[in-house]
């Protein structure tokens, strides 16, 4: 198709979506600046250059579908409300979440941010860009109203955090690769560096969680040119929970501080779900910690009720039904949470 035909069509899906309700005001912003891009570049005399255009094409469309995810009722806000208190604590510019529901088992996150673009590219467009930048978010359809599994979108964050840090890389230069393994090895080494500090840092946050959710989506799988054993991801997660000496953290402690990052370390609270969910009542989350200890806890709960030691009315329901029903719970729980930061924050 013709970028100037894509940017009508996606100029008159935004106009849309910026009249949609959204959960985040500064969202509101970011669609109204793009329309005001695509119009500027639409009209423009004389026209951008045709590559311009359909790059810039690009960029619009792909950040129109996560626009478009967060406005529907179906984005699943309590794990994009927890994730923003994640980044906040890593990136040095405030960010605002998207979310785009995948028909594929996917989970990713990623800085699709279209400003540095338009500020480079689209010189004649004299508006003032948002301050903010979009994080993009993507979250398998099946699993929308499914945060405990969602936890594994904090892994995500930490190859984000990796990426953008250059952590691993710092981890080359204080521990290289011995000079015995075959240059066509290394960027295996690589690859398994990054997938253990994503658990890591997932870890930070959610604790067992993520040992939890990697055992229930490859409990057998052994080491690959991507990822190492799951067997040695989880002796590494375990290890590190205990408190107990790690070289690879280590290397990770050293190579953020060079960095100018906080180190790894718990940040979660386990809060006492039992006497709320026993009853099926949602319980009440106390400050951050509590969010991201909500998911350790959930996994923790749900175990025990598939394992037939739950509360009564466990007793004899079928699988998928305790599964959603704990994790509704858990959902119902974050979003009164976030509900009480709210209303707290207005007065």
């Amino acid at each position: 198709m013709h970028p100037q035909t894509d940017l009508s069509l996606l100029l008159k899906s935004l106009s849309q979506l910026s009249r949609s309700p959204y959960f985040n005001k500064g969202l509101e912003e970011h669609t109204r600046t793009l329309i005001d891009v695509v119009e500027h570049v639409l009209t423009a005399s004389p026209k951008y250059d045709d590559v311009i255009v359909r790059m810039l094409a690009d960029k619009v469309w792909l950040t129109h579908r996560y626009l478009q995810g967060s406005t529907t009722k179906e984005s699943p806000y309590e794990i994009e409300y927890c994730l923003r208190f994640a980044l906040a604590q890593w990136l040095p510019f405030k960010c605002l979440v998207t979310t785009a529901l995948t028909d594929e088992k996917d989970f990713h996150l990623q800085m699709g941010d279209p400003w540095e673009f338009v500020a480079k590219t689209i010189t004649r467009f004299d508006k003032p860009l948002p301050e903010s930048r979009l994080v993009f978010i993507g979250v398998p359809r099946l699993y929308k109203d499914m945060p405990l599994f969602c936890c594994a979108l904090y892994h995500e964050l930490g190859h984000f955090v990796d990426v953008t840090g250059k952590i691993t890389a710092a981890t080359l230069l204080l521990d290289p690769i011995p000079e015995a393994i075959p240059d066509k090895f290394h960027a295996n080494i690589i690859c398994h560096r990054r997938e253990h500090f994503a658990d890591l840092f997932a870890a930070c946050y959610v604790g067992s969680a993520i040992g939890d959710m990697l055992h229930s989506i490859s409990p057998d799988a052994g080491i690959s040119e991507t990822h190492p054993a799951t067997a040695k991801r989880l002796d590494v997660i375990r290890s590190f929970l205990a408190d107990e000496d790690s070289e690879i953290v280590g290397a990770f402690q050293t190579a953020l501080t060079q960095r100018g990052f906080p180190p790894l370390a718990k940040r979660f609270e386990i809060p006492n779900i039992e006497s709320s969910f026993d009853d099926i009542r949602p319980c009440v989350l106390v400050g951050e910690q509590q969010l991201h200890g909500m998911f350790p806890a959930g996994w923790s709960y749900l175990a025990k009720a598939l394992n037939g030691d739950g509360a009564p009315w466990t007793k004899g329901a079928k699988p998928v039904e305790l599964t959603k029903i704990i994790n509704d719970l858990a959902e119902k729980s974050i979003r009164n949470a976030s509900i009480r930061q709210l209303w707290a924050e207005s007065k």
